[in-house]
């Protein structure tokens, strides 16, 4: 009977709780102490999906300085933040156009906007977007997938899914998007769209997203900074005690 701790690989830093993200990485420092550990974390670097989790694996069982590895993690935090912070601003401008009516050109715009060089072109994502009303009604995608919302989506494809929801919603009225929604993972999308059918006030919607908005940019970076120094931790051979120690610092009930 194999005893040995085994490692989560479907991981993601935005909705995994903080004591689950703890557990993660307790459970990393039992395997680092075993025989085999060195092969599993390297297996575990090779398939783990979760960007930051997979290079902060991947930097810190290496031959590079524990002050190296510090730095490079604390860019990796910024670059990661930083397109969450996107995905969740085209996830809120979706929401207030579906709350406005807007018309989704403008919505698209005010999506392009957010980068520097805008990753789609206009007339081509809005055409796809219109052809995706009609192709999920006859089945031809699979709207179960094409329907999810999550910020693990690539920029140019999360803004084509938003933009049907906006257009749907537009076309046949907010209702219409209700049965998609049992298939998006973002719980802000979801949450959000719970305001707008409920028909809350939109100033109330608006000032609720910035809120929810900045409480999951900080959360996240709360776990990120958890898990760096618990991987430091173990870098540096201190023992399970100590490092978890290092986790219930950041827990404000332990």
């Amino acid at each position: 009977m194999n005893t040995q701790p085994t490692l989560e690989r479907d991981l993601d830093i935005l909705e995994m709780p903080l004591n689950g993200l703890a557990a993660y990485w307790l459970s990393v420092k039992k395997l680092r102490d075993t025989r085999k550990g060195v092969k599993i974390i390297q297996e575990e670097i090779e398939h783990a999906k979760e960007p930051y989790i997979r290079h902060l694996l991947d930097v810190s069982f290496s031959s590079l300085s524990p002050e190296l590895v510090r730095k490079l993690t604390k860019v990796k935090q910024r670059t990661i933040l930083k397109d969450i912070r996107r995905k969740l601003d085209l996830i809120r401008i979706a929401l207030l156009a579906i709350s406005d009516a807007e018309n989704p050109r403008v919505t698209l715009i005010k999506m392009n906007a957010l980068f520097p060089i805008p990753p789609v072109k206009e007339n081509e994502i809005m055409e796809m977007a219109v052809a995706m009303i009609d192709r999920i009604k006859r089945k031809e995608v699979d709207g179960t997938v094409f329907g999810n919302i999550d910020h693990t989506i690539r920029n140019e494809q999360l803004m084509l899914r938003l933009l049907y929801y906006v257009l749907l919603a537009r076309r046949e009225g907010k209702a219409a998007c209700a049965p998609m929604l049992p298939h998006v993972r973002s719980l802000f999308f979801t949450e959000g769209m719970a305001l707008l059918t409920d028909k809350f006030d939109d100033d109330f919607i608006r000032r609720r997203l910035q809120i929810h908005q900045r409480e999951i940019l900080s959360d996240t970076f709360q776990k990120m900074d958890m898990a760096m120094e618990m991987c430091l931790g173990i870098k540096n051979k201190l023992r399970y005690n100590d490092i978890f120690k290092i986790a219930k610092s950041y827990m404000p009930d332990a």
